[in-house]
């Protein structure tokens, strides 16, 4: 049975929790009466202005002091969250499409609100529990994501794959009824929660308005390892057009407020051949990490840039990945590098063979598909954007190294964060070392 209380991974020299005698190891219980069970328990009962603490040390004596650490902070630094798993099994979901052989965090499912509220990843609220809830309001945990697909709760359960679900629309009623902020998304299946359905969703959260804040619209990703999961169809042209033409019915419904309610991944005006919406159609830009606005957001940075009226020439050119998706927007912004620089910096479109040739985004490319497509070129530098390894740094989703890269393709390899001026910096400056 695991032993309860957070676990102290490190402690700052001479802070409060220092001189009280807390140390690496030492498990804090409770605060002020209060138990403590993850580090949101811990950061926010100590955020008061005094309170006590009790610990167990690593001798098993349990401890117990007054604090009053003022701007100084407490000092202490929990051990990393003990991830929550994600019990569903989604018709659609990426995790079951991967083949084996990758990272293996890569087949992690989370159902966390934590990470939720600290990262900004989604969650379903399944198997929420009362706690959580109370735990959610309490400590006002906001702004929260979650992935809605449906408010119907008999279809929502089918695609969840867990008919114990609970009813999304009510929890989140409940939450935004608290002061709770949310951000939804909808990753649509064709013939499933498309079309009627979807507008039938969409218009059922109008409502939650400005609590629910906005809602995504994904087209369901599909990758070539799919044996044995349900049949899914990808997002064609024509209904990626009539789902963004509804959105744009649905958000001249919702009123003005200070984010567009609405809202499509870059991908559904990729699919149907559509201009990317302006800055305006993205308001503060609260879900660019699920995929939408990430082009709006290149071309301006690109035009913010392109603004300087001096430039000197680059020492080299250099070969530039990317995924196919964003492959014409990539071959503007070179071609009008290059002629500011006078330097030749070519696009290197990777097509995906190792998930498949419908995964067409540059975050998702493997390192041996990269070392294929730069086997065709004589490429002295390559410039590869940094989504294509994971937060460390240091490895594709096939486990292949930067180095590795390097040494199999005879090129130098400088990493870079996917936007024009970290690609200005570092052509001219080396960039920020991000390995």
């Amino acid at each position: 049975m695991r032993e309860g209380g957070v676990r102290v991974d490190s402690v700052a020299a001479d802070s409060p929790a220092w001189r009280a005698g807390i140390r690496t190891g030492d498990r804090i219980l409770s605060v002020s009466g209060e138990p403590v069970s993850d580090l949101l328990d811990l950061h926010f009962l100590t955020s008061r202005r005094s309170f006590r603490m009790r610990w167990k040390d690593a001798d098993h004596a349990e401890r117990e002091k007054a604090f009053r650490p003022g701007s100084e902070g407490l000092g202490v630094f929990p051990e990393p969250i003990r991830v929550r798993r994600c019990r569903n099994r989604c018709v659609f979901c990426f995790v079951h499409q991967l083949p084996k052989g990758l990272r293996r965090s890569l087949y992690i499912k989370d159902e966390d609100v934590r990470l939720s509220f600290l990262h900004g990843q989604y969650l379903t609220f399944s198997d929420v529990k009362e706690g959580e809830i109370r735990k959610i309001l309490r400590y006002r945990l906001s702004p929260l994501y979650v992935s809605i697909h449906t408010t119907d709760p008999v279809l929502r359960r089918m695609m969840l794959g867990n008919p114990a679900s609970a009813d999304v629309l009510e929890v989140m009623r409940r939450l935004v009824a608290g002061g709770i902020t949310l951000h939804g998304q909808i990753v649509v299946c064709p013939g499933i929660n498309d079309g009627e359905e979807l507008e039938r969703t969409l218009r059922s959260l109008l409502p939650l308005r400005p609590g629910l804040s906005t809602v995504s619209v994904v087209p369901v990703g599909l990758t070539a390892h799919r044996k044995g999961l349900p049949e899914l169809r990808p997002v064609g042209k024509r209904e990626a057009y009539g789902t963004l033409a509804l959105l744009k019915r649905i958000r001249g419904e919702s009123g003005k407020g200070d984010e567009p309610f609405a809202m499509a991944a870059d991908e559904y005006y990729l699919i149907a051949g559509e201009k990317i919406p302006g800055r305006k159609g993205y308001g503060s830009f609260a879900q660019i990490g699920n995929g939408v606005g990430l082009l709006r957001q290149f071309q301006d940075d690109a035009k913010i840039l392109f603004r300087r009226r001096r430039w000197k020439k680059a020492d080299s050119g250099g070969a530039v990945v990317t995924g196919l998706s964003s492959r014409r927007y990539v071959e503007e912004f070179l071609a009008e590098f290059s002629r500011r620089s006078g330097a030749r910096f070519v696009p290197v479109p990777v097509e995906n063979r190792l998930l498949g040739k419908s995964v067409t985004v540059t975050g998702l490319l493997g390192g041996r598909d990269i070392l294929a497509a730069l086997a065709a070129r004589k490429a002295g530098r390559v410039y590869l954007p940094s989504v294509t390894l994971r937060d460390a740094g240091d490895l594709f989703l096939d486990s292949l190294s930067r180095t590795d890269i390097e040494r199999e393709s005879g090129s130098r390899v400088t990493v870079f964060p996917p936007t024009p001026r970290a690609f200005f910096d570092a052509v001219y400056n080396g960039g920020t070392p991000i390995i």
